[in-house]
């Protein structure tokens, strides 16, 4: 939402407050501002009236990030889109977007879905489903917030790090 915005958004929440029977403070106001204020109008008013369609409660910020999070497809969606671009794999198309591409890569490739038996696919099936719920969770929070999440960080296996480990440090390399 753009500064312009803020009057209707004012309105929407005071409207949601006296529906639900809650005092809305300036500075209550003042924060749901900041956690929404990323929205556009439209979808901030859409979430909105779905919100008070469906909850007993005043919504949260939290709530209409949910609502974002619906329109995502579901670790079984996505399981079921690289089951399927598997046919691709021996041309390379084989992809469907770099989300799952990514979890695919963690199961062991496509080459790997397309070729395993039947009976045991359902381990790496597993594994997949809880990968990319917890890699999609990660990516978003990295998304919204990249400059307190970074990039991923590769850990640097120091001499420190061998003893912790139980290991015998490795040799100096030569000056």
């Amino acid at each position: 939402m753009q500064q312009a915005d803020r009057i209707r958004f004012r309105a929407v929440m005071a409207g949601m407050a006296e529906m639900y029977q809650r005092e809305l403070s300036p500075t209550l106001l003042d924060a749901y501002w900041l956690a929404l204020r990323d929205w556009p109008l439209a979808d901030f008013e859409a979430g909105a009236a779905q919100l008070m369609a469906t909850s007993k409660f005043m919504p949260r910020p939290a709530d209409w990030n949910e609502l974002r999070k619906a329109a995502l497809p579901t670790a079984g969606e996505a399981w079921e889109r690289a089951i399927a671009a598997c046919l691709g794999w021996r041309n390379g198309t084989a992809t469907v977007d770099p989300l799952t591409d990514r979890v695919v890569r963690m199961v062991g490739g496509y080459q790997h879905l397309a070729l395993e038996p039947l009976d045991t696919q359902h381990f790496t099936r597993n594994k997949f489903l809880e990968l990319y719920d917890e890699l999609a969770e990660t990516e978003g929070t990295r998304e919204a917030v990249p400059q307190i999440a970074g990039p991923p960080q590769t850990p640097r296996l120091t001499a420190g790090s061998f003893a912790t480990l139980g290991w015998s440090p490795p040799p100096k390399e030569p000056a």
